[in-house]
């Protein structure tokens, strides 16, 4: 399989979690309890053997290629379109291990329930800083995303006929799903009024000890400076 053609599968397939993720984000906009129940069916897509394996052996192969067309390059003179697509896809893993940490990893190692309360609660109203990063990261992913899907299809006879909607669809799903997480973080926060009902989302949820926040944290830092070794030993030798 040629490189250009694994860059494409696995591109889709990160392609298509955004898409379901977004759509899940956009049941906000009707409840918390629509978003839990999409939640349901968005981890029974993704948060099984095949789509665990589909998801994250897609996400580092495409960082793993970035890195090799950085690599191998002799020079950094690119097209703008080409040097944004590289900076974004370049940004996108460091961006996510955080949330990657605080709810797969917290899930599997800890049985922590990631339900949409429970992030929401923190995204929106413990740590907004956080949250305002994940929207940051999600419109990095999109926009590399899109990047890429026009670079893929733009020699296809149909697409100029298509490209239209494919902009607004483009420009739709991000609003609404941010729209939606704007909405359900509003319902989260009139829900959690009170020190005892924050409490008691997370005891729902299963609260994390001092010592499973430490682990985590250490896993967090550990990925970080892989990533970050990576990205400068393939600058290096550009």
């Amino acid at each position: 399989m040629s490189v250009r053609r694994l860059r494409l599968i696995t591109g889709l397939i990160l392609f298509a979690y955004l898409t379901t993720h977004f759509t899940n984000h956009t049941l906000g906009l009707i409840s918390l309890e629509a978003m839990e129940a999409g939640r349901l069916w968005f981890l029974a897509l993704w948060r099984n053997p095949i789509g665990t394996l589909a998801l994250y052996g897609a996400l580092l192969t495409h960082f793993t290629l970035a890195l090799m067309a950085l690599y191998r390059r002799r020079h950094l003179r690119m097209p703008a379109t080409e040097a944004v697509q590289l900076v974004l896809g370049l940004a996108i893993p460091p961006l996510l291990v955080s949330h990657i940490t605080g709810t797969r990893l917290a899930h599997a190692w800890f049985d922590v329930t990631d339900s949409y309360a429970r992030v929401l609660l923190t995204l929106w109203q413990l740590r907004p800083d956080l949250g305002a990063r994940q929207a940051l990261v999600l419109l990095v992913a999109w926009t590399h995303g899109c990047i890429g899907l026009h670079f893929s299809l733009r020699l296809r006879p149909a697409y100029p006929r298509l490209a239209p909607f494919l902009l607004a669809a483009g420009v739709l799903l991000p609003a609404l799903a941010l729209l939606g997480f704007v909405n359900a973080g509003r319902e989260v926060a009139a829900r959690a009024a009170t020190p005892a009902a924050v409490a008691e989302i997370f005891r729902a949820t299963g609260g994390r000890s001092a010592a499973e926040r430490e682990r985590l944290e250490q896993a967090r830092d550990a990925i970080l400076a892989g990533l970050r070794e990576a990205r400068r030993a393939a600058a290096i030798t550009s």
